[in-house]
C-alpha cells in the first residue's frame, strides 16, 4: 500500500468519529432518534433552518421527525472524543467502543464455536462434530443430508470433558455411590448394581432438597445485598471522613494562624511595655543621678571654701563667710538615696521563659489529646466487615503446632506436634522453664501475628479447655496462677460431654450448648474480641470475650480437664488414653 492509500485509509478511520455537519470531532455530542450523532450546536443550528411547518430531518439519512425530538447526550461518543483529544490512538478507541457495545452472553450460555468477533449463544451441540453452533451456523446440519444424521443435543460446554473416555458416549448418568458421571454402558459394567440415575433426575433431586440452589441463591443474594450496603456505608463513611478531615485541616490551619498572630501581638505588646517602662525607669534614675551630681558639685565647692576659710587670718572675713557656710545648699536638701543593686529586667526574662515552657507543655498535652482522638476515629470507624459464616472466617485461618517445651509430662504429642493425648504414664520430657508441671496443658509455639486469626480444634474424652493466654502465664504449680482461665492472663472455654462454661480471671459463666466436638476460635485484636464457635454443617456461636489485649496472645489447651481426671491422678489409677486435643489443618 502506497503512502497516499495509507493516508486515505487513516482519514477514513478518523472520520468515523466526526460530526457529519462540521466534519470535525464533535463538541458536546448528542444522538437523535435515528441513531446518528452530531455536535449539539450543529444539529440545533441545522434544525433552526429546517422546515417551518415543524418537520425536522436527519442531515445524513433524511429521516423526518415531528415534533422536534429531544436531544440525548451520547456519553460513549463523548468519552471517545475525550480520549482522542488526549492523544489515545483511534484504533484503540474504536476497539474500546466495539467491546462496550457488544452484548455480553450470560455465564450459563454456551458460545458458538464458529462465530468470529461478536460471540453468539449456541442453540445445539453436535456429538459427532464435537462442536456447538448458534442458529445461523446450525443451518448446515438442518439442510445438508450427511449432517442431518448427526446427533444434536442441548448446548453443552466443554463437551470433550463430558464424554466417557472408555465408551466414547456422553456421560448422561450419575452414580450416587461413587459420586461420578458415567455413560449408559457404564451402568451395565463397572457400575452395575450401583444406584445410578440420569443427570436430570439427580438435578431434580438436588433442586427439591431443603438446601437447594434456590436457598443458596437466596443466601448469596442476601450476602451480596449486605456486602453492597456495607461497601456503600464504607464509601459514605470515607467521603464523610475526607470532608471532615479537610474541614478540620482548614480550621486548624486558621486556628493555628490566629494563635501565631496572637503570639506576634503578644511580642509587640511586650516590646512596647519594655520600651515604655524601661524609658520611665531610666528617666527616673537619670533625674536622681543629675541631682546627685549637682549636689556633689556644690558640696565640693563648699569644701574648698571651708578649707580656705579655715586658713584665713582675716577675722572679719571669717565671720562674714561663716554665716554663708551655715546657709542651705543651692541644690536643696536631697533625701538619702537607697540604691537597689539587684535591680534588673531579668525577672521579666524569666517570666517569658516560663511562659514559653508552659505554652509548650500545653501544646504537647493538647497534641496528645488530639492524636488520641484521631487514632480512636481511625480504629473505631475503619474496620473490615464482621465475619458471619465459616467461609468468612477461613480467610483468616492460621496453622499452629504445639510447643514440645511447654507440654505437661502426661501429654504425649504426635502427628507433627498437632495432637496432644493424655497419658497415665509420664513422658520423659526434658525439664524446661516453659513446661507446665501442674496443669495438663500445652501452649502453641508462636504468638498470633495477624490482627485477625482463626483456627479449629477437635477434642475427645471427658473434657478439655481451649483458649488463649499471654506468654507470661505461669507454668509451674497446680494453683490458679497456671490454670487456663483461672487468672487475668488467660481466657478459655471449658468443655465436656455434658456442660460448657466460659472462664476468665476465675469468673465462670455457664453456656447452655449441645455437645460440640469441633471448635472454631476467632481472635480480632482490632476490636478486642475472642469468639468460640461450634463447628458442624454450620457455625454455632458459643461465647465471645471482650478484652483489651495488652500482650501477644498464644493458643493454649488443657487436656482431660474435670474432677474425674483429677481424682484418677490422685489415686494413681488413671489408664485411659481417650482424652486428646487435635489442631485441625486449615
Amino acid at each position: 500500500m502506497d503512502l497516499r492509500s495509507r493516508k486515505c485509509q487513516q482519514n477514513d478511520q478518523m472520520s468515523q468519529f466526526n460530526c457529519p455537519v462540521c466534519l470535525d470531532l464533535p463538541n458536546d455530542p448528542v444522538t437523535i432518534p435515528c441513531g446518528h450523532s452530531y455536535c449539539m450546536a450543529c444539529i440545533k443550528d441545522y434544525w433552526s433552518k429546517d422546515d417551518p411547518n415543524g418537520v425536522y430531518s436527519c442531515p445524513q439519512c433524511r429521516q423526518t421527525f415531528c415534533p422536534r425530538p429531544s436531544l440525548s447526550r451520547n456519553t460513549m461518543l463523548a468519552e471517545a472524543v475525550d480520549q482522542l483529544r488526549r492523544g489515545i490512538p483511534r484504533s484503540v478507541v474504536s476497539r474500546s467502543i466495539k467491546l462496550k457495545t457488544q452484548k455480553r452472553l450470560p455465564s450459563s450460555a454456551v458460545q458458538c464455536d464458529l462465530c468470529q468477533g461478536e460471540q453468539k449463544a449456541a442453540v445445539k451441540t453436535c456429538l459427532v462434530c464435537m462442536s456447538s453452533y448458534c442458529e445461523n451456523h446450525l443451518k448446515p446440519h438442518q439442510t445438508t443430508k450427511a449432517l442431518k444424521e448427526h446427533e444434536l443435543i442441548v448446548p453443552t460446554a466443554n463437551l470433550a470433558d463430558k464424554i466417557c473416555t472408555q465408551h466414547k458416549y456422553l456421560q448422561e448418568f450419575f452414580c450416587r455411590q461413587c459420586k461420578v458421571f458415567i455413560c449408559w454402558l457404564c451402568t451395565s459394567n463397572q457400575h452395575k448394581g450401583h444406584e445410578s440415575v440420569s443427570t436430570k433426575a439427580e438435578r431434580t433431586d438436588k433442586e427439591v432438597r431443603p438446601k437447594g440452589l434456590s436457598e443458596m441463591q437466596a443466601e448469596n443474594q442476601r450476602r451480596l445485598k449486605d456486602r453492597q450496603q456495607e461497601l456503600k456505608d464504607m464509601k459514605k463513611m470515607m467521603d464523610g471522613m475526607k470532608r471532615s478531615a479537610d474541614r478540620v485541616h482548614s480550621d486548624s490551619e486558621k486556628v493555628l494562624l490566629d494563635l501565631q498572630h496572637s503570639v506576634e501581638r503578644l511580642q509587640e505588646l511586650l516590646e512596647e511595655v519594655l520600651d515604655e517602662v524601661g524609658r520611665e525607669k531610666m528617666e527616673q534614675a537619670r533625674e536622681v543621678t543629675e541631682n546627685l551630681e549637682a549636689e556633689i558639685k556644690e558640696l565640693q565647692r563648699r569644701e574648698t571654701q571651708m578649707k580656705d576659710l579655715a586658713q584665713s587670718e582675716d577675722h572679719i572675713y571669717y565671720l562674714q563667710m561663716y554665716e554663708t557656710m551655715c546657709s542651705p545648699l543651692e541644690s536643696g536638701d536631697l533625701p538619702a538615696v537607697q540604691v537597689n543593686h539587684d535591680a534588673s529586667f531579668e525577672p521579666v526574662r524569666d517570666a517569658i521563659l516560663d511562659l514559653r515552657e508552659r505554652v509548650e507543655d500545653l501544646c504537647n498535652l493538647e497534641l496528645d489529646k488530639i492524636t488520641k482522638k484521631v487514632r480512636e476515629i481511625s480504629l473505631d470507624s475503619i474496620q473490615a466487615p464482621e465475619p458471619r459464616a465459616r467461609e468468612d472466617l477461613l480467610q483468616y485461618s492460621v496453622n499452629f503446632t504445639f510447643d514440645p517445651n511447654s507440654a505437661h509430662r502426661r501429654l504425649l504429642l504426635s502427628e507433627g506436634n498437632t495432637k496432644a493425648t493424655l497419658q497415665g504414664e509420664m513422658v520423659p520430657y526434658a525439664d524446661t522453664p516453659q513446661r507446665f508441671d501442674g496443669w495438663t496443658q500445652v501452649m502453641c509455639g508462636t504468638p498470633l501475628h495477624s490482627q485477625r486469626s482463626y483456627w479449629e480444634v477437635e477434642w475427645r474424652g471427658r473434657g478439655s479447655s481451649v483458649g488463649v493466654a499471654y506468654g507470661s502465664l505461669s507454668r509451674k504449680g497446680s494453683d490458679a496462677r497456671a490454670g487456663l482461665g483461672y487468672n487475668a492472663q488467660s481466657w478459655t472455654l471449658e468443655l465436656s460431654d455434658s456442660c460448657c462454661c466460659a472462664l476468665h480471671d476465675n469468673q465462670k459463666r455457664d453456656i447452655p450448648v449441645t455437645y460440640s466436638p469441633r471448635l472454631g476460635v476467632f481472635v480480632d485484636l482490632n476490636t478486642g474480641t475472642l469468639s468460640f464457635y461450634g463447628v458442624a454443617e454450620s457455625l454455632t456461636p458459643l461465647h465471645t470475650f471482650r478484652a483489651n489485649f495488652t500482650q501477644p496472645l498464644y493458643a493454649v489447651f488443657g487436656v482431660g480437664s474435670g474432677l474425674g481426671v483429677g481424682l484418677d491422678f490422685a489415686r494413681g489409677q488413671f489408664s485411659s488414653t481417650s482424652d486428646s486435643v487435635k489442631l485441625c489443618p486449615m
